[in-house]
């Protein structure tokens, strides 16, 4: 008989023994439940049209454009428990996508990206499992597979169903106003399939990275606000910020302002040429990040209508990816999926922070509530300058604009039903251009895409 290598998996067992002591014991406090159970649907339809045209690179010196339209169902079922003797609960949540229709260049946009070079046709995975535990107000743990929202780390909901994590995280309390937070992660499931995998690079090869880790602590005094966290994808990157803000009225309005500064360094041997895509650099060895960038935002609410703007300056090429979803497939790259904290980001691929790069944007948005109940619009525009080669010396300079115009509208016809349109148009241009003097963080010369979201929450 053939013996099979069975590789150990902590957070498992941890999920394994906490689950089987919940059903030793739940027999005996079912009485002592605080909270109730609650069960909750969403169902989320997806549709987005493409259209692109990326520069120039390697073999292909006049690229096409690209283009395609796909559109996906994606549902939710969502179980929380409470917390028995006021200690120990364990939530639930099974994750279905289903694609209803696509055409044009396949990617893995809403459902996966196969070796075959064909889109799957959906899947179902138990997207959420984790055992919680709580101790008063002070501290809560969960240990299995969930979400994770942080100022360097968060799951994402602009896909069918959001992405998720399996580790372990805990949230401390200890005053009022103090939150201290760390986790540790090991896999993740992306947002386009059902399997949890190892945290990777883009790097072709040795690529897999240990875990992901973060530790942040956030503090709250009336009208200010401090957050600061540390990241690290071990051993490839590490990251580091901290934002302050202070948020005061004035007379009949609101007005916020910030101001953050974020760093990232490689940090290990799975730090090489490739392994993050945007970097400027040849070969496949060794190179190294001195990533910083800062920004100032203003916030100012008057009424219905809110107006921010804000500046950024970067110095050496920050990187938002933290991780990459497993780059020997033979598809395109499933996910590079990183957090962006500064309010100069798109919501497209470019990241606008690039080696030397200064970035300004303006955000305007208006609640018609009492013109049209649940109406609600906003529009943004990001233009950023001066932007270099992140690794590699020479005179390519480059300059990018991005506009966002957004519509949401909760339907009067039943409660918990909303649709939204998002328009998003990016362009760039890249002078002193060679095939050598690249910007690869300027990832495209224009783009133009179309997202339709129609949202149904059921509360059971």
């Amino acid at each position: 008989m053939t013996k099979k290598n069975l590789a150990f998996d902590p957070t498992q067992a941890c999920v394994g023994a906490l689950a089987g002591l919940i059903g030793a014991v739940l027999p005996a406090i079912a009485l002592a439940a605080e909270g109730q159970h609650e069960l909750e649907l969403k169902v989320h339809g997806v549709y987005w049209a493409d259209e692109g045209m990326a520069y120039p690179r390697g073999a292909g010196p006049n690229p096409k454009t690209l283009s395609y339209q796909q559109s996906a169902l994606g549902g939710e079922l969502n179980y929380k428990s409470p917390y028995w003797s006021g200690l120990i609960g364990f939530d639930a949540s099974v994750y279905g996508v289903l694609r209803i229709s696509n055409s044009g260049t396949p990617t893995s946009q809403l459902t996966e990206l196969g070796n075959n070079g064909q889109l799957s046709d959906g899947y179902m995975t138990l997207g959420q499992a984790f055992v919680k535990l709580k101790w008063d107000q002070l501290a809560l743990v969960k240990v299995g597979r969930q979400l994770h929202d942080s100022l360097l780390l968060k799951s994402t909901y602009n896909r069918a169903v959001p992405d998720t994590y399996s580790g372990v995280n805990a949230v401390l309390t200890p005053v009022e106003g103090l939150r201290i937070q760390g986790a540790v992660y090991d896999q993740w499931r992306a947002r386009t399939t059902n399997d949890f995998e190892k945290f990777r690079t883009e790097a072709v090869g040795k690529n897999a990275i240990d875990y992901v880790a973060v530790l942040g602590a956030s503090y709250v005094n009336g009208p200010y606000a401090l957050t600061a966290e540390y990241l690290n994808s071990k051993p490839y990157l590490s990251k580091y910020g901290f934002v302050g803000a202070y948020t005061a009225k004035v007379r009949d309005t609101l007005l916020k302002l910030s101001g953050g500064a974020f760093w990232s360094r490689d940090a290990g041997s799975l730090f090489v040429c490739g392994a993050e895509r945007e970097m400027d650099c040849t070969g496949h060895s060794r190179i190294g990040n001195d990533g910083f960038g800062a920004y100032l935002d203003a916030d100012w609410k008057i009424s219905n209508l809110t107006i921010g703007a804000a500046v950024a300056k970067f110095n050496g090429f920050w990187i938002e990816d933290n991780f990459a979803v497993d780059a020997n497939r033979k598809g395109a790259l499933t996910q590079d999926p990183g957090t962006n904290p500064f309010p100069t980001s798109s919501t497209v691929g470019p990241d606008f922070t690039n080696k030397g790069e200064r970035v300004g944007s303006i955000r305007l948005a208006y609640d018609w509530k009492d013109y049209v109940a649940g109406l609600k619009t906003a529009f943004k525009y990001i233009h950023g300058t001066g932007a270099r080669s992140s690794n590699l010396h020479n005179s390519a300079e480059g300059s990018e604009s991005y506009r966002e115009f957004d519509v949401r509208y909760e339907l009067p016809i039943a409660k918990g039903l909303s649709v939204r349109y998002v328009y998003l148009n990016y362009d760039s241009r890249i002078d002193n251009r060679t095939a050598a003097a690249t910007i690869k963080g300027l990832t495209r010369q224009d783009w133009e895409q179309h997202r339709v979201y129609v949202d149904y929450v059921y509360q059971f």
